[in-house]
């Protein structure tokens, strides 16, 4: 009798020729088994034995085999289990080493049923672990993951594009596919014309949970487009793995349900690093037009004449001369300030005797000619600036409840740049925690949880808020506060400067390894170099730094000290494997600057949560600098090294109990250099033979 296999979850049936075609069910994805075996193991496990064995098993029990749990770990999973069960909300603050994406995966599985899982993250590196888990967990249910389009783009037509560029060239070699018009895109041709060994291949990848430019390499060797094969199997997935973008972007989350086949109400979601969300949502409501668009807008009106570009380079010349050119006049270099729409509005009225919404439309319909044109000439560039200036300045004028800010800037390079910023995150964040089936959030950042909860939900009630400490051995860190020293910028002074000058000479001649130095600014960086000296080899970071470099020079030699800066990108989002680094010192709070949008976000937030905005607008963020700072030392159970943060006001309750709990637990308060040293000196005795 012919064999015959069968779909173990919509159960299909396939004949052994159509199993030689294809390992995975053509409906759903799932990979296929002898139609026998299937049989035999499902009425195995309707035992009333092995039912109530199956019904039991938590998420803990589905560790990949040979994985021991880590500290904290199931607490983790069963609170984050708990929770969605009942379609709530677990917020996680979990510090590195946790195991906090296998946590939180084997949170979800117990509930999955017909669900589908997203998992969101802020960059694109962060792709890779979640990969490396399901893959150790087997679990047999394809993943699909995805870079941007332009990114997995096989016939590379992204370079030099912008995005919208892209997509637009993009769609036009699609279209030429189907009446075979040149030109086309051979890639997605072959991908309409093999569809079935299009659909097979992309199956396979993500039952291999393939990364996307891996399955890119893959597609390109043998004639496909990845990207659209992918999606076009979106549907059969369980789970779908993407930036941040693709989540909380409401045009591309739209796309992206329908592709991959759910509600939000029927997908439960898990986002990493969610201490970056609420900036994120802000950002992308925000929006900002630089003088440098002008210019090339008025070069658009020379090469597209129409019936109303007479009207266009009127209200041109009016934005240049009467709020570019006087902003440029009166602003100082990076000086903000706010800028009412109606200011703009009046202009509009006074000179052309129209609104200033009448005016963005103006720029949006002739950016739509220019558009249509370029198209007919065939070029690769369809981005007009005329739209661009017509979309923002609709953002410009439409937005302007309490939520928003309206700013004008001069930048570091002296363009002049008009904005329209947004104060509060949750018009695109609360709505969608609120309708997915579970909602995981987690991080090692989330300092002070609750703060964090507040601003991504307007509802708190179905949050669940934990805190976890430290897996690491607490032995092997030593974390010092300094009394004596201060950021403090009315305390910037020659006493101070002498003071970490002491610091930094103190600890590069104690410390037994490199040694990095994070400042508040560049500034306060440079004013202290000219006075240090280390004897150690220097490596400073400037703005064109490659971490490459970095960890290259770190690698050479432990006999080295980093200079860096809290918040740039050696102080952030970038690990120093194998104890590249045995101290780091944070030399100062890293507070934001003090400016016009700093002042708007605090009065909002003193409005929203009790009079607390300094806590939510000022603190929260600079203690998230700082945590990010401290913690690239301790990247492993393994590691051993120091912790020095150099001002008074961490050691002061209002900071202090901000901070995660097993640094308020383990810091040890030193009143001057010579206290630090004494530490430092005695941690490095107790470890000099480990």
């Amino acid at each position: 009798m012919p064999q015959r296999y069968a779909c173990r979850n919509c159960g299909g049936l396939y004949s052994q020729e159509e199993y030689g075609a294809s390992r995975f069910c053509r409906v759903c994805g799932t990979f296929l088994m002898n139609q026998r075996k299937l049989q035999h193991m499902l009425k195995t496990a309707s035992h009333p034995k092995h039912r109530e064995v199956s019904e039991t098993r938590d998420g803990a029990d589905r560790l990949p085999a040979g994985y021991l749990l880590r500290k904290g770990q199931k607490e983790f999973i069963d609170e984050a289990s708990t929770t969605i069960r009942d379609q709530g909300i677990f917020l996680g603050n979990a510090p590195c080493g946790i195991g906090k994406s296998l946590a939180a995966i084997l949170a979800v599985l117990p509930h999955f049923e017909e669900s589908k899982l997203l998992i969101t993250f802020r960059t694109r590196s962060q792709l890779h672990i979640y990969l490396k888990e399901f893959k150790a967990l087997n679990s047999g249910f394809p993943v699909v993951s995805l870079y941007s389009k332009q990114l997995m783009c096989p016939v590379k037509i992204r370079h030099g594009l912008s995005y919208y560029d892209f997509s637009e060239g993009c769609r036009r070699l699609k279209e030429n596919c189907e009446s075979l018009t040149r030109p086309y895109c051979r890639f997605f041709l072959k991908n309409l014309g093999k569809k079935r060994e299009t659909e097979e291949l992309a199956l396979e990848c993500a039952h291999k949970f393939m990364a996307p430019l891996e399955a890119t390499k893959l597609f390109w060797k043998r004639g496909f487009c990845a990207y659209e094969a992918l999606r076009s199997i979106l549907h059969k997935a369980r789970v779908f793995l993407g930036t941040y973008h693709y989540i909380f972007n409401p045009s591309i989350r739209g796309f992206l349900l329908k592709d991959f086949a759910v509600n939000l109400d029927k997908a439960f979601l898990i986002a990493d690093e969610a201490h970056n969300i609420p900036a994120f949502a802000r950002e992308l409501l925000s929006d900002r037009l630089a003088d440098t668009t002008l210019d090339r807008a008025q070069r658009e009106t020379e090469r597209f004449p129409n019936d109303t570009v007479s009207s266009i380079r009127d209200y041109l010349a009016l934005l240049d001369e009467q709020v570019f050119r006087r902003a440029k006049k009166a602003l100082k270099k990076s000086e903000l300030r706010r800028l009412q729409p109606e200011t703009v509005e009046d202009l509009c009225l006074e000179h052309y005797g129209v609104s200033g919404l009448e005016v963005a439309e103006a720029f949006s319909d002739y950016g739509e000619y220019v558009k249509q044109k370029r198209q007919e000439l065939g070029q690769e560039r369809l981005l007009s600036y005329n739209h661009r200036i017509g979309t923002f300045l609709k953002a410009f004028f439409e937005k302007l409840d309490e939520t928003y800010i309206h700013l004008i800037r001069r930048d570091r390079e002296n363009d002049v740049v008009l904005e329209v910023r947004s104060f509060d995150g949750r018009e695109i964040t609360a709505p969608i925690l609120a309708h997915t089936r579970g909602s995981i959030l987690m991080s090692g950042s989330l300092s002070p949880p609750q703060i964090y909860r507040d601003l991504m939900v307007h509802d708190p009630s179905n949050v669940v808020v934990r805190e976890y400490s430290s897996p690491f051995p607490a032995e092997n860190r030593l974390i010092l506060g300094a009394e004596d020293v201060s950021s403090r910028f009315e305390l910037r002074n020659n006493e101070m400067l002498k003071k970490w000058q002491q610091y930094i000479e103190v600890i590069s001649n104690t410390n037994c390894g490199n040694v990095a130095f994070f400042f508040t600014s560049y500034d306060l960086m440079r004013k202290t170099l000219n006075v240090a000296t280390t004897g150690r080899n220097i490596v400073v970071e400037e703005r064109g730094t490659k971490r490459s470099n970095i960890l290259k020079a770190l690698k050479q030699s432990s006999n080295t000290a980093l200079f860096g800066v809290m918040g740039g990108k050696l102080s952030e989002g970038i690990d120093y494997p194998d104890n590249l680094l045995t101290c780091v010192v944070a030399m100062g709070l890293p507070y934001a600057t003090w400016d016009v949008y700093q002042k708007g976000l605090i009065h909002y937030y003193d409005k929203q949560f009790s009079g607390d905005g300094e806590t939510y607008a000022y603190l929260t963020p600079a203690i998230l600098r700082l945590i990010q700072t401290i913690g690239r030392v301790h990247r492993s159970s393994q590691d051993k090294g120091c912790i020095v943060m150099l001002d008074e006001r961490i050691t002061k309750p209002k900071v202090q109990q901000k901070l995660p709990t097993y640094i308020q637990q383990e810091m040890k308060i030193v009143e001057n250099v010579g206290a630090c040293r004494r530490k430092i000196e005695q941690f490095w005795q107790t470890h000099s033979g480990n």
